[in-house]
């Protein structure tokens, strides 16, 4: 089968015939029909996320099952699926006891980019093994755990929901780990794939003022087409400031889902005494924030971690969101490209011009 393949990071990927063997126990063979486009994709590719190359990524798989390992009980040959970037094996303990998208099996092997018995399922014909990252969808074919797959009804296009498997999911995870109240007002740091669907999931929740902050015009103004009530360019205006004029002290809860020093500060900066702050934006690895305790100390701030939602629960309920016309995931698509045109789709995404492309095999 062909494949984007990663050979040196900070390098163009190269389309490559790599050979791909049978699912194992629990594991899925997709024949892909798109795959969306991600900034964590991209921090693979310049090694911020240090994957060892060679490696395919992309997380944000939709496809049609063409073969299940041994032990599948979720799905079958014919399914129309998407894949979850979190992959549970269902036997830890976060997984048994209703975190699965914290699956310390997963965690264990995600870096390393290989299935759960530390070996890959991709090899180059010379034989040398290819990693995948989060499933490995820049390809025709994929091999996945069964658990983070979900059938997609019959009457919505595979195309449509691809997104979901990390935007979506992600975005869905960071409003229930906020808990949020009817009529509360939110400020959601970063317009991209996450951030958008962020603003849409509020919205459908009962949120009361829904803040967008971010740098680029166009985006912010497709967050107040998917459901935010105001805008902040971060670049015209000290956001911090326009934050606690807005809402009289603060929002009760800032998400930040832009991943970068000078943002996770001005969450922590511009939330109410007493406020939540929701960190989803992924730094790289080495990434160091330096931030004030005294300040979080005494104003009483909550600051949470949250890595997606749960897969076998949550997808299915994102699913039935898009089906009532509450979250558009097709709003987050800004193009469409074939395999062989991914290296031009990375470039989009690293200058700031794109929101998700779909890779179409």
């Amino acid at each position: 089968m062909r494949a984007a393949v990663l050979f040196n990071y900070k390098e163009p990927l190269k389309i490559e015939s790599v050979e791909i063997s049978d699912p194992k126990e629990n594991e899925v063979l997709i024949k892909v029909t798109a795959t969306g486009l991600c900034h964590s994709d991209v921090n693979v590719f310049v090694g911020a996320t240090p994957v060892p190359p060679p490696v395919v990524a992309g997380h944000e798989i939709s496809g049609v099952v063409e073969k299940v390992g041994p032990g599948v009980t979720r799905v079958k040959p014919g399914d129309r699926v998407i894949s979850a970037f979190i992959h549970p094996c269902g036997k830890c303990r976060n997984c048994v006891t209703g975190h699965e998208n914290l699956c310390e099996t997963f965690a264990s092997v995600r870096l390393k980019g290989t299935m759960f018995d530390g070996t890959t399922r991709l090899r180059l014909k010379d034989g040398t093994p290819v990693r995948t990252f989060l499933g490995g969808g820049f390809a025709e074919y994929a091999v996945v755990h069964e658990n983070a797959l979900t059938v997609v009804p019959s009457d919505i296009p595979l195309e449509k929901v691809a997104v979901l498997g990390c935007a979506g999911l992600t975005g869905y995870g960071a409003v229930n780990e906020a808990k949020i109240e009817p009529g509360e007002s939110v400020a959601v740091i970063g317009v991209g794939g996450v951030g958008l669907s962020v603003i849409q999931l509020l919205r459908a929740s009962g949120a009361g003022r829904i803040i967008a902050l971010g740098t680029k015009k166009w985006k912010l103004e497709k967050a107040l087409e998917l459901g935010a009530t105001d805008v902040i360019n971060t670049k015209e205006t000290d956001p911090v400031k326009a934050l606690k004029e807005m809402t009289g002290g603060g929002p009760d809860v800032v998400i930040e889902a832009a991943g970068t020093s000078e943002t996770i500060q001005m969450a922590l900066d511009s939330v109410r005494i007493g406020g939540r702050v929701i960190l989803v934006g992924l730094p790289p690895v080495t990434a160091q924030i330096p931030f004030r305790v005294a300040s979080i100390v005494r104003n009483g701030i909550t600051i949470k971690g949250n890595y997606g939602g749960r897969p076998r629960v949550d997808m299915p309920r994102l699913l039935e969101l898009v089906r009532l016309g509450k979250y558009d995931p097709t709003k987050l698509v800004t193009g469409k490209f074939k395999l062989e045109e991914i290296n031009e789709a990375v470039k989009l995404l690293e200058e700031g011009e794109a929101i998700r492309s779909l890779i179409i095999p």
